[in-house]
């Protein structure tokens, strides 16, 4: 991920990091096979990978935001549930816990790139 000196820590264990009475956030995690069988009419397709990755190759009729610019750029995300994707998922979840944070129905796509094309979805170049 490239952080090379990291500012901060948390301590204790996540039972302790919640305030009383409260529940730690989660939210859907998936694949590209399960966003295939879903598929991606009705849903947000929200690709957070630089913009030399998405021009190797993207999902048809996804939308772009480098997760480095989406919490400047959350008003740009379409209404719906958003559905992000990354190259390996690392990025998906950084970015699925600001959507989720900010009140979005998501579901971070935990899988590699390469797998969009092996479950059906529409790769396109440019």
């Amino acid at each position: 991920m490239g952080i090379d000196r990291p500012a901060a820590a948390a301590t204790g264990t996540p039972e302790q990091w919640v305030p009383e009475g409260g529940r730690p956030a989660t939210f859907a995690r998936s694949t590209f096979a399960g966003l295939a069988e879903r598929g991606t009419d009705g849903v947000v397709v929200l690709d957070v990978r630089r913009g030399s990755e998405r021009a190797a190759g993207h999902i048809e009729g996804s939308v772009h935001i480098p997760v480095h610019e989406l919490h400047k750029r959350l008003a740009e995300v379409p209404a719906g549930t958003v559905w992000v994707h990354c190259a390996g998922g690392m990025r998906a979840g950084i970015a699925a816990s600001l959507l989720d944070a900010s009140g979005r129905d998501v579901v971070a796509v935990d899988d590699g790139f390469d797998a969009a094309t092996a479950a059906g979805l529409t790769v396109v170049t440019g």
